[in-house]
């Protein structure tokens, strides 16, 4: 098993001649805790995607908890140790995303959160 939970080399994804992803190399440890911040457009939604092997990369790897998402069994395997909130799921929208973590959570052992937060 890799001290990585998520590691990336080279990840490439264009839409329609546009880079959305252009080279990601990315390692995030294990017990760690990581944040995806930029602007609308950056790539956080993309590479989120890419990393739960709901779209798959132009070029370059991905894995998550050591798993390959670009294998299909291993990209449910690795989804099923995820929660993912993005701002087009209005799941309770009286809550904040911590309230929202808080009721959820329960739902899944590994604790491990990604959520999108534009700035």
């Amino acid at each position: 098993m890799s001290d990585f939970v998520i590691e990336t080399t080279g990840l490439r994804k264009s839409f329609k001649g546009h880079a959305a992803l252009n080279g990601l190399d990315l390692r995030v440890p294990a017990g760690s805790v990581f944040g995806f911040l930029g602007r609308n457009g950056a790539g956080k939604i993309t590479t989120i995607k890419l990393l739960m092997g709901m779209l798959r990369p132009d070029s370059g790897t991905a894995r998550v908890f050591g798993l390959p998402v670009s294998d299909p069994r291993a990209a449910i395997e690795a989804r099923r140790r995820i929660g993912f909130v993005t701002e087009d799921k209005e799941l309770y929208p009286y809550m904040t995303v911590e309230q929202v973590i808080r009721f959820t959570g329960h739902s899944f052992r590994s604790g491990a959160w990604i959520w999108n937060n534009d700035i």
